[in-house]
């Protein structure tokens, strides 16, 4: 099992000393390190413990270098807190603890180190315990070590020990991602990144893409420690050659510490977030930032994983966020990063003196309009209960829109497709969701569509009483302005056609809709029903029986009504006639098997403009073949 431990802690309290005594490399790579006894940039090492392989990070504890402790600390499984017996809690003891805290850290083991130069060194425990009153660790045990006598070291790894047999197994369910830390180029190679890989493996020649930069890339080789690998795995540190993506250079685009590295079509950049905020309770000494009240609009830092970029805070209660409080808020970001809901974050103040607050992304694809509303109000209330599971990520993103696809119903993410789709099935089967047309729906929305789409039709027989059925044109653009997703829109058909509705044409009608003629066209069809039956089969040409607006108007409304037939456009009858003359059509084939339609026109009485129309029909309706000049009965 590979995890990952880091040092955190006040400068020169012995944190590199002690990873080169538990693993017995020297975590301090950079000549101004070695020169200067101060770690500037992140050290790493590596030691194996039983089954366990355990990656080491030794962070710096300067103040001026805090940004690089941020980016060292986002991926630990376990924090190795130190604080130095000769010195005591110091400022970026409480800085460090705090940062930890924000990142959701809280597997902590307290190392008193330089125990040799304690005068009395149970005194000195109490002074620290006294110390870390009031914080997340005042009941963890201190184990006082030095690295100069190698006192308490076993100790110290028998407690490293017992902390990795009792750690969660990673998510199972998490794409991979890997927040980039060092970026270079050696001679011949390429591009090689390196970072701490959390999620689902990675193998030689996977395909990922770099964000933000969104460049794609390929993997010629893994290293873990300087072992060549085929893959690599959760919490393992990860080198990966990458010689197809650039490195960043002044104008051009390229990967870089902050960069993330992902499998495509699963992320996006961002540029809001929003958030659950919190503070500590305790000031900083010698931080002013840390003591005020965070404000509304405040421009501040984000440090996300390992990237940092500046933001503008917009709380969404209060003006004011005050020691120990917490709420929701927005981060406005001025750079997009590739973020995920249930991600942890730090915000610094936007002069780097002071550690503000950090929290919890509840939603990394953010609106920034309506953000102090009462329904994104009610959104994040439902999302702060459980922002790092699915089902209820699922079941909140409703809130914000009553249709989800059912493939991929949340951006930024850090789920896999297959458990994504086996959540949305679950949510099918137990009927928290209905799924159309390759979308999940809020149940109370499928029955509120459907019923306005129902009523639609009603309003518009209420309103068009003349005419059969309401445009399917007409129905779906009305539908569709009600922000019903285009796909659904056969689903929604296909459900009023099994409940009461009927398709006719190209309009779509209640099956208890019946006609009814204005009273002013009354006498106007009553006028052109009499001419029909006057005429029998030889009726007046169209443009006599509906010279005006108002009688063209009547006979539409008789050939809707179907008391007249239109054959064809110049060709029409009265309903009787009509089918008196099919019949006809019907008995001699009965009785003479075949017929010419010159045979059927003669034996009819009817003319060739109306015979024609009628046997075109009935091919088309299945009730006649025909075969060259002959027709029969199918």
């Amino acid at each position: 099992m590979n995890i990952i431990l880091g040092t955190a802690g006040h400068i020169d309290h012995g944190k590199s000393s002690l990873i080169k005594i538990l693993s017995g490399i020297d975590p301090d790579r950079l000549p101004e390190e070695k020169a200067r006894g101060v770690t500037i940039e992140l050290g790493f090492a590596h030691l194996r413990m039983g089954e366990f392989e355990i990656g080491l990070i030794d962070v710096p504890g300067h103040a001026d270098f805090i940004n690089n402790m941020v980016s060292g600390v986002g991926a630990l499984d376990i924090a190795l807190f130190i604080v130095a017996a000769d010195d005591g809690w110091m400022p970026q003891s409480e800085e460090h603890l705090q940062i930890l805290n924000y990142l959701g850290i809280d597997n902590i083991i307290i190392a008193l180190t330089k125990s040799d130069l304690a005068e009395d060194l149970d005194f000195t425990i109490e002074l620290v315990r006294e110390d870390l009153i009031g914080t997340t660790v005042e009941e963890a045990p201190i184990i006082p070590v030095s690295s100069i006598t190698g006192d308490g070291i076993d100790a110290l790894k028998a407690e490293i020990l017992e902390r990795a047999k009792n750690l969660k197994s990673a998510p199972k369910h998490h794409i991979p991602r890997l927040s980039v830390d060092r970026a270079f180029s050696p001679k011949g190679t390429g591009t090689v990144i390196t970072g701490t890989l959390t999620g689902k493996a990675v193998n030689k020649g996977d395909s990922l893409v770099s964000f933000p930069e969104g460049l794609n890339a390929s993997i010629r080789n893994v290293q873990n420690h300087n072992i060549a690998l085929d893959s690599s795995v959760s919490g393992m540190r990860t080198a990966l050659n990458l010689p197809d993506l650039p490195l960043k250079q002044r104008g051009k685009p390229g990967v870089s510490r902050g960069s993330l590295l992902t499998l495509p079509d699963h992320l996006s950049s961002v540029t809001t977030l929003d958030v659950l905020l919190q503070r500590e309770n305790r000031s900083i000494k010698g931080q002013s930032a840390t003591s005020r009240a965070l404000k509304n609009t405040e421009t501040v830092v984000l440090h996300h994983g390992t990237s940092r970029t500046r933001a503008r805070v917009v709380l969404l209660d209060r003006t004011t966020l005050d020691l120990g409080d917490k709420c929701f808020a927005q981060l406005r970001l001025e750079s997009p990063i590739a973020a995920c809901t249930g991600d942890r974050f730090v915000i610094r103040d936007g002069g780097q003196q002071g550690t503000l607050a950090g929290g919890i992304i509840l939603d990394a694809a953010a609106k920034a309009g309506g953000f102090r509303s009462e329904k994104r109000a009610t959104f994040l209330t439902l999302r702060e209960k459980s922002p790092e599971t699915l089902r209820p990520l699922i079941l909140s993103e409703f809130t914000k829109s009553p249709t989800l696809s059912a493939t991929q119903p949340l951006t930024n993410i850090p789920f896999t497709k297959e458990h994504i789709s086996q959540t949305v099935e679950k949510l099918v089967k137990e009927k928290k969701v209905a799924q159309r047309s390759g979308y999940i729906l809020a149940p109370h929305w499928w029955k509120e569509i459907t019923g306005k789409a129902a009523a639609l039709i009603d309003a518009w027989h209420k309103h068009n009483t003349d005419s059969p059925s309401m445009p399917i044109g007409k129905w779906r653009t009305q539908l569709l302005a009600e922000s019903t997703p285009e796909p659904l829109l056969d689903a929604i058909e296909k459900h009023l056609l099994s409940n009461g509705y009927s398709k006719q044409k190209d309009g779509i009608a209640s099956e208890e809709h019946s006609l009814e003629l204005p009273q002013r066209l009354a006498p106007f069809a009553t006028q052109i029903l009499k001419a029909f039956k006057a005429g029998g089969l030889t009726p007046p040409p169209r443009v006599e029986l509906a010279p005006d607006e108002a009688t063209q108007q009547a006979l539409t409304f008789l050939i809707r009504s179907g008391q007249v037939i239109e054959l064809d456009p110049k060709a029409l009858l009265d309903a009787a006639n009509f089918q008196k003359l099919r019949q006809s059509v019907i008995n001699h084939l009965e009785q003479n098997t075949r017929a010419t339609a010159s045979e059927l026109r003669e034996q009819s009485g009817a003319s060739r403009k109306f015979i024609m129309p009628l046997l075109e029909g009935l091919d088309a309706d299945g009730l006649t073949i025909r075969d060259g000049d002959y027709r029969s009965l199918a």
